[in-house]
């Protein structure tokens, strides 16, 4: 019944739910009504039918002990019979070939929100179930246990007899839904850990959500999550994925590649979820069944950026106390006020208004159940955070209280007041335990130790005391401070005391020995604010000119000045997981991101890299350790299976030019600019020679066959031989050698001055072979057959030229590229030659006809390596860009790809095509990268992973084994049918068969 008078659509709507309710019950209309109104955009009724018979409180709602069903599983009779009810409000969509059903108007979804989901725990109970759901966390079974009524059903009897929702359905085909509705249910659920678990920082449901959907929708529901939930891995994520949209949109597969080189190096500095992220695509790697590139260095990182938001509070703010969690915020305003607001989403949620002063502290109970303000009005009041009520009002001082804390334990509060009082009392009570003038003068800081045992209080009269805490002793007066304190803080390891004084110094004292430490030095302006991290490292210092100093605080270097404020810094908070610092400001707070910023942070591998580019790069045959020389004069090694420092052997004067490793590792070679060249005994682990023959900085280094002789040139023209072992002098020949090669065998020399002629030479007598000649254009590039029979030769003419080296006859020349030929490479068994080009085409040719058998196109970029694999079966291309491919010589298919993000100048690649070692321009990192499930011969083992249905491509994640049980079974005798009793309730009555 209507009153026509007072009639509007909200009447009408909460008329027709009174009449459903009436009909099935309040309880089942809200558990229905909920998971309707929670789905992301709409559910199928299978899946609420699913959700609902898990829903333990449906059947202890609906059935008494004795008339439980034979299985645990909502009455579809019952749903028939509500949905018939309320059909007018339902509409139906479409979605990935699915019928969902949703409320058919925003307004009703919002109704129903209001009337059922008022309280935050309903509200996450709802996407919780719906996330259990897709978690198949209850496909197995889910006990019903009700001590009251006696009674529990556990195990096998507990089926609920729900449909598996996996990841993927089958090797083609994602399931939409989950990849739709899981992150959203995770998120409004409250439970940050499982949402990044489950999906941010799971490998397969990135994986999953870019190959099935797209990056772009990923990123936008990333924006999502982080305007709900401020958490330092979600940013870094976000921060990942965005630097790599390009890449991954174009082949999803480079995904893994792509994390593994930037969580490298700092995974160990952020939650067990990067870790696991991280192991998660390695593992993928390992398991995927096609050539994937992984990195073994990381010279990557996507930092977020600086300034991650922004409030705006126009009445001011002075203190500010962030929750532990790092989601809401309280500020004190000007207008006396204390402000909430929901720091992701900027949204002020709540006002507290009470005082009637000044607010100048507010502190969170370590608990957080409470809010403590003090303002000058000289009351203490506590906030209760669940109902946003004052528990209790203290006035305990006649005069300003200027400072306060709270016990850890959260049992106490410390004031410190302008009548130079120091007073303890109960925080529940109020009850005054202590209150004691010790001070001479105005008491404006007091801290607490970790265990609550030690009080440190401040005063004006320039001194510092330290009490037992119990019974409030004075252990010890610190008086050598100089000036009145103006703020005192205490490192989180109970360390270090830092004061501020009105000289502007600030002072870092031990709070053991009470003894002076250092100063910290580099501000000028009066110091208004001091935070210290929660790892004790760092210290922030906030200034009147706006300026925030970041120090080291064992160190007292001055790491970083942050001028983002443009007037005074009023206070500043580290969050407790020493991702974030909060600022305040005028009518600004400022969030800002200090992970891998500010902290002084080092990544694991800053002392493996130098501050000057990498300048030369060598790998040995066996291609497991890599020696690497910089412009700084430094020579490492590496090991090449795991990509670790194994030692930091030499040091040059001048920049490292050359670096050699000699066969089974017996020694290292190192050339420098100072024209120098050392011999280090790899097993000895000491320099055993220097060679200083040279006059001029060293151009190239060879190690000859015989692993006995070094052939060396100068930038001076001069070659030189000598013995490694003694660095005696064997012979000196002036000769062009901008260009130099020593064949295979040691017996041949080719040399050039970098224009259009060669010169073949023996080594054994120094005799000149023949010269030979690209008469159109330079020779930019040379290599050797393994048999060292022939020389191949390309040039800016475009062709590649084969030469008999013993006779320098010109046997075979190799015409079809653009432009000039760059770098070339010819398998072990002298069958195949791979030639690139400036253009970014790569050719493979049969060295027997000469004739092309592939064209390799997908670089854009000159070539600067090409290699092959040692059975012949796999060829390498990389680019100056940074694009690096491996192809089929079979078949002349792509098989893998990587990006360095980096332009590219030299690249390395072992003989089994497993293992590859890079320079990049002005980087001062070794890339170092291996190539997983590296081909054999067998051709159809690397052909790609797609099936011939364009549409349906071959998912690269592997399927799950089925939840269910072998014993289980299909629904029978579960027919149903149901009966309307006097009440108009609708209750389920079981047709045995």
């Amino acid at each position: 019944k209507f009153d026509f008078y007072d009639l509007t659509i909200e009447n009408i709507l909460n008329s027709y739910i009174d009449h459903c309710e009436q009909k099935f019950g309040a309880k089942i209309c809200s558990f229905i009504f909920n998971y309707i109104s929670s789905s992301q955009m709409a559910i199928a009724e299978v899946e609420l039918l699913d959700i609902l018979s898990c829903n333990n409180e449906f059947f202890l709602e609906l059935y008494s002990k004795d008339f439980l069903p034979k299985h645990l599983r909502f009455p579809p009779s019952l749903w028939l019979a509500v949905k018939n009810e309320i059909e007018p409000l339902l509409s139906e969509r479409y979605v990935d070939k699915k019928l969902l059903i949703c409320w058919s108007h925003t307004f009703i979804r919002r109704q129903m929100k209001q009337r059922y989901l008022k309280k935050v725990e309903n509200i996450r109970i709802s996407h919780r179930d719906i996330a259990n759901y897709f978690l198949e966390a209850f496909v197995e079974s889910k006990p019903l246990i009700d001590m009251n009524r006696n009674f529990q059903i556990r195990e096998d009897e507990g089926r609920r007899f729900i449909s598996q929702q996996p990841l993927l359905y089958s090797e083609t085909l994602y399931n939409y839904r989950r990849l739709s509705e899981l992150w959203y249910q995770l998120m409004h659920s409250g439970d940050i850990d499982r949402l990044k678990e489950y999906t941010i920082c799971c490998f397969e449901y990135l994986l999953a959500k870019i190959h099935g959907l797209s990056i772009e929708q990923l990123l936008s529901e990333l924006e999502i999550i982080f305007s709900n939930i401020l958490d330092a891995d979600v940013l870094l994520i976000h921060s990942i994925l965005k630097n790599i949209q390009e890449i991954v949109t174009h082949d999803p597969i480079l995904l893994a590649g792509e994390l593994i080189n930037r969580l490298k190096n700092i995974k160990a500095d952020y939650s067990e979820h990067i870790e696991n992220l991280y192991a998660q695509a390695h593992d993928w790697c390992k398991l995927y069944g096609a050539p994937v590139f992984v990195p073994l260095s990381s010279w990557l990182n996507s930092i977020p950026p600086l300034i991650i938001s922004i409030l705006h509070c126009q009445d001011g703010v002075n203190k500010i106390a962030p929750t532990t969690y790092n989601q809401h915020l309280f500020c004190t305003t000007k207008n006396h006020e204390i402000w909430m607001y929901h720091i992701p989403s900027k949204k002020l949620v709540k006002k507290f208004s009470g005082h009637t002063a000044f607010i100048n502290v507010i502190k969170l109970t370590y608990n957080s159940k409470f809010l403590i303000s003090t303002s000058l009005d000289h009351k203490i009041k506590v906030w209760n955070l669940n109902s946003s009520d004052i528990e209790n009002t203290y006035n305990i001082n006649q005069d300003e209280i200027l400072c306060l804390t709270v016990s850890h334990n959260n049992d106490h509060i410390v004031t410190g007041s302008r009548d130079r009082l120091v007073t303890v009392l109960r925080l529940e009570t109020g009850e005054i335990e202590h209150s004691i003038e010790q001070h001479t003068d105005a008491v404006i800081s007091v801290a607490l130790t970790q265990d609550d045992a030690i009080l440190l209080t401040a005063s004006k009269d320039q001194t510092v005391k330290r009490w037992i805490f119990r019974g409030m002793q004075v252990l010890e007066v610190i008086q050598a401070i100089g000036s009145p304190v103006n703020h005192m803080v205490i490192s989180s390891n109970d360390t270090f005391i830092i004061i501020a004084c009105e000289d502007n110094t600030v002072q870092v004292k031990s709070l053991v020995t009470c003894t002076h430490i250092h100063y910290l030095e580099g501000h000028t302006s009066e110091v208004t604010s001091l935070a210290v991290s929660n790892d004790s490292i760092s210290c922030y210092v906030g200034c009147s000119n706006g300026h925030l100093y970041v120090y080291n605080l064992c160190s007292k270097v001055l790491l970083r000045t942050l001028t983002h404020h443009e007037t005074t810094i009023n206070d500043i908070f580290v969050s407790a997981d020493d991702c974030f610092l909060f600022t305040a400001g005028q009518n600004s707070i400022y969030v800002l991101n200090i992970k891998q910023r500010l902290n002084n942070y080092k990544t694991n591998s800053d002392s493996l890299n130098d501050d000057k580019p990498i300048t030369s790069l060598a790998i040995s045959k066996e291609g497991d350790v890599a020696i690497s020389g910089c412009e700084q004069g430094t020579v490492k090694l590496w090991n090449l299976i795991d990509g670790e420092l194994t030692e930091h052997i030499i040091d040059h004067r001048s920049a490292v030019t050359q670096v050699a490793l000699s066969h089974s590792y017996l020694f290292s070679l190192s050339a420098s600019k100072d024209s120098s060249i050392k011999v280090y005994d790899n097993e000895l682990g000491e320099i055993i020679t220097e060679f200083k023959g040279h006059s001029a900085p060293i151009a190239n280094v060879c190690i000859l066959e015989d692993n006995r002789k070094i052939l060396s040139s100068d930038e001076q023209n001069y070659i030189k031989t000598w013995w490694a072992n003694t660095g005696e002098l064997i012979d000196s020949y002036n000769i062009p050698c901008k260009i130099l090669g020593v064949s295979p065998d040691g017996h041949y020399v080719v040399s050039g001055s970098g224009d259009n002629v060669l010169k073949i030479w023996s080594l054994d007598d120094a005799r000149v072979v023949r010269s030979i000649d690209h008469p159109q254009g330079a020779i930019t590039c040379i290599t050797f057959g393994s048999d060292s029979q022939y020389l191949l030769s390309g040039g800016e003419d475009c062709s590649c030229k084969l030469w008999e080296l013993a006779s320098g006859k010109l046997t075979q020349v190799l015409v079809e590229h653009e432009k000039s030929i760059t770098a070339i490479a010819i398998t072990l068994d002298g069958k195949s030659v791979l030639t690139g080009g400036a253009d970014g085409q790569a050719i493979i040719w049969s060295f027997r006809d000469g004739a092309v058998i592939h064209k390799l196109l997908g670089h854009n970029d000159a070539i600067v390596c090409v290699a092959f694999t040692t059975d012949g079966t796999v060829a390498v291309t990389a680019s100056h860009d940074g694009l690096l491919s491996t192809w089929s010589t079979v078949t002349g298919t792509h098989l893998a790809a990587f990006h360095f993000n980096h332009i590219l100048n030299k690249l390395l690649v072992s003989q089994n095509g497993a293992r590859y070692a890079a320079i990049m321009e002005n980087n001062s990192s070794v890339a170092m990268i291996s190539l997983f499930n590296v081909p054999c011969n067998d051709s159809a083992k690397f052909l790609p992973r797609t099936s011939e249905n364009n549409y349906n491509p071959i998912i690269p994640i592997k399927l799950k084994p089925s939840l269910y049980s072998h014993n289980s079974c299909l629904l029978t005798g579960s027919r149903h049918s149901s009966k309307t009793t006097d009440q108009g309730d609708v209750v389920l009555v079981s047709n045995k068969i």
